[in-house]
């Protein structure tokens, strides 16, 4: 074959190698799909509902969750509270664990990008309610 075939061919190939590789890195993500941790965050809280209750003034109550994902949104393990605002009767602090739990039932497993999910993967998130 001549040398300058085998050369068209070459650069023939290495465009269009280039030219895949470049729409798979620039791809737009999807809409639906999350790509940091503030929008799994923002997701969350937007699924969040606080439980209904008389005594707690809603607005200065804080609940705060420890949890992981697995790569396809899935929650990892048993998320834990770390934190609860103090003042308020035990009936209450169990009311705000199961509206924790409730609301992690009904919003996940969360729509992860395949790239973001194997980056988060494991890692500890903190999540704060209000």
């Amino acid at each position: 074959m001549p040398r300058v075939q085998a050369s068209a061919i070459l650069t023939a190939v290495i465009a269009s190698f280039v030219t895949a590789a470049d729409a798979v890195t620039h791809a737009e993500p999807l809409e639906n799909q999350i790509n940091t941790v503030r929008a799994i965050r923002a997701a969350l809280r937007a699924c969040w509902a606080a439980p209904p209750s008389t005594a707690v003034d809603h607005g200065n109550m804080t609940i705060s969750v420890r949890l992981s994902f697995k790569q396809n949104g899935e929650i990892l393990g048993v998320p834990l509270i770390t934190y609860m605002s103090v003042g308020i009767s035990e009936d209450e602090r169990q009311a705000y664990r199961a509206a924790v739990d409730e609301t992690l039932a009904r919003c996940t497993p969360l729509p992860l990008s395949y790239a973001f999910g194997s980056v988060i993967a494991g890692r500890p998130i903190y999540v704060r309610f209000h």
